[in-house]
């Protein structure tokens, strides 16, 4: 059973690696910021990393990720100008009202609003293309962009390159004399030992939707899930089918074939109960990871508390 996104849509953008502005010049030039060599027999889970159209750095106040995240990209600002590169912090969320539904859609809301969510997409997309630090680094001769692209990323080949074995197999590196990655030291102190939890932790969602998706629990809800969605008029095999299904928008506006499909699925999906299935089998596959990589999971909660501090003091000082 595949995972439920109509398209390449990333299920983990929220949590993609603070340094936005590696997949803008990256994709302008065609660098990658982190390496993963193939592993056989298995796909990484990690999130693709995402740029998006600036806005000024929050003040001190926010979640701690909010903070954290706004100082990452203050500090990555101040790095490139002491570089000789111009950058602007880039939002966390540039469309907040885009949500992920990994399982099935059960927000009738959100279904009669946004549909699927293809609008937003465009709309994410749209202001992606819009990034100010992709079009600097296209807008530089060459030479002077490749050097950009070295400072933000460096060169994860060197050999003291950082490194981070995935749960699902294959290892990502990445350079430690990076914008980035002088980021990262400043606001976490072990470098190191930041990568590597970060990239093992954030690699943990991909491998509990796997687990749900191919819970024997989740197929049977999914059954009677299939049966309201017949009596409804629509012949989804499950959820991902149902979504591929959708019309796709012509225009910038969800279409109304979209828009009642989607009511149509998230109102099975409360009916029959899948969604609060799905929710609860979330959490139990969540606690069992938690429990494997209870030393990873650990340590990323300890060094985020440590570097709280030190990222209000970032913002503070502006």
């Amino acid at each position: 059973m595949a995972v439920v996104s109509r398209r390449t849509r990333s299920l983990w953008y929220a949590v993609a690696v603070p340094a936005a502005l590696a997949a803008a010049v990256a994709g302008a030039l065609g660098a990658r910021p982190d390496i993963a060599p193939p592993s056989e027999g298995h796909a990484s889970a990690g999130p693709p990393a995402a740029s998006a159209a600036a806005v000024p750095v929050p003040p001190v106040s926010g979640t701690p990720a909010e903070v954290r995240y706004a100082a990452t990209q203050a500090l990555i600002r101040d790095c490139m100008q002491r570089r000789g590169f111009r950058y602007w912090p880039v939002p966390r969320q540039p469309v907040p009202e885009l949500r992920e539904f990994p399982y099935v859609l059960d927000d009738v809301s959100y279904a009669r609003r946004h549909g699927y969510g293809t609008a937003l997409e465009r709309r994410l997309q749209e202001t992606m293309a819009a990034d100010p630090n992709a079009r600097y680094v296209r807008d530089l001769p060459p030479e002077r962009g490749a050097a950009a692209v070295r400072a933000v990323n460096g060169d994860p080949g060197e050999p003291d390159a950082l490194r981070a074995t995935l749960p699902a197999g294959g290892v990502l590196r990445r350079s430690s004399h990076s914008c980035t990655s002088e980021a990262e030291r400043q606001l976490y102190r072990d470098l190191p030992g930041w990568y590597r939890v970060t990239r093992i932790t954030d690699n943990l969602a991909g491998l509990r939707v796997g687990r749900v998706l191919a819970d024997p629990r989740y197929a049977d809800g999914v059954t009677a899930w299939r049966r309201c969605m017949r009596a409804a008029g629509h012949d989804s095999a499950d959820p991902a089918s149902a979504r591929a299904s959708a019309p796709e928008p012509t225009s910038g506006s969800v279409t109304p074939g979209e828009i009642r499909l989607a009511v149509s699925e998230a109102t099975c999906a409360t009916r029959t109960g899948l969604g609060r299935l799905a929710r609860r089998l979330d959490a139990e596959h969540r606690r069992a990871l938690d429990r494997q990589f209870h030393t990873e999971v650990a340590e990323r909660l300890r060094l985020e508390a440590a570097a709280l501090p030190r990222a209000r003091a970032v913002l503070a000082a502006g």
